[in-house]
């Protein structure tokens, strides 16, 4: 350390009040923002992530306590708003039980989907990239003013088709009777039309999404045809769409 003899409590206080400001900063901006507060201070990158870890410790608790909270959130959940489903699966592995997967869907995202919105779920999942990696998936409608309005996510490791499965199931749990002519939207993920298959069965609409479609065409055809595909899936009347075609 150089410049002002700094003891660890300090460090560790003020690198909880710049994570309390901006908990996205990684180490390496972390440690500049330290010596920009006119203090020249010298800390390796894995002291800094630690000290990092530690405040996010502080400020929100463990990764491994957030888990034994979830049955605190299901339970106020369902409590606070009746009819909301919550379902956390484990596994027990080596004799203690680990967290596999989980869902969960509000009664009043389900109302507002049912009374306001278009037939209509895009489906997909995104990667989680903390400690614990996995999948973040969500069910998200479209409201009248064209916003995205969410109605049910959860949380599994891989894309498989029994985790989709599984999520689809309890989808259509949650939404029970279907709107008319619903459609489901989803990318080109093989787990994901096996779900829809399975679970829904044919009572409803499978679309795949245009990008993903966009892309595989483009690998076998080349020309002006293209052009046309965008437009064609923009067309607002039939008309239209058919001259495109």
């Amino acid at each position: 350390m150089k410049g002002h003899q700094a003891s660890t409590g300090w460090i560790s206080q003020r690198v909880k009040d710049i994570v309390k400001e901006d908990p996205t900063l990684g180490a390496k901006k972390l440690q500049k923002r330290l010596d920009e507060t006119l203090y020249n201070i010298e800390l390796s990158y894995f002291k800094m992530w630690s000290r990092k870890k530690s405040a996010m410790d502080d400020l929100h608790g463990t990764w491994e306590e957030s888990f034994t909270m979830l049955w605190r959130f299901k339970a106020a959940l369902e409590e606070t708003c009746p009819g909301s489903i919550v379902e956390i699966d484990c596994k027990k592995i080596n004799g203690k039980m680990h967290f596999s997967r989980m869902f969960v869907c509000i009664k009043a995202c389900v109302d507002g989907f049912l009374s306001g919105c278009r037939p209509y779920l895009g489906i997909d999942s995104t990667h989680l990239t903390g400690k614990y990696n996995g999948q973040l998936a969500a069910a998200t409608a479209i409201d009248g003013h064209n916003w995205m309005y969410p109605v049910a996510y959860g949380i599994f490791g891989k894309e498989t088709n029994a985790n989709w499965a599984w999520f689809m199931g309890n989808l259509k749990k949650s939404i029970g009777t279907l709107p008319p002519g619903l459609t489901i939207h989803t990318d080109a993920c093989k787990g994901l039309a096996y779900a829809v298959n399975k679970v829904f069965k044919g009572e409803v609409e499978h679309r795949e999404c245009f990008r993903h479609l966009m892309a595989n065409f483009r690998k076998k055809y080349k020309g002006e045809v293209l052009k046309y595909m965008w437009p064609c899936a923009w067309a607002c009347t039939a008309r239209r769409h058919d001259a495109l075609m």
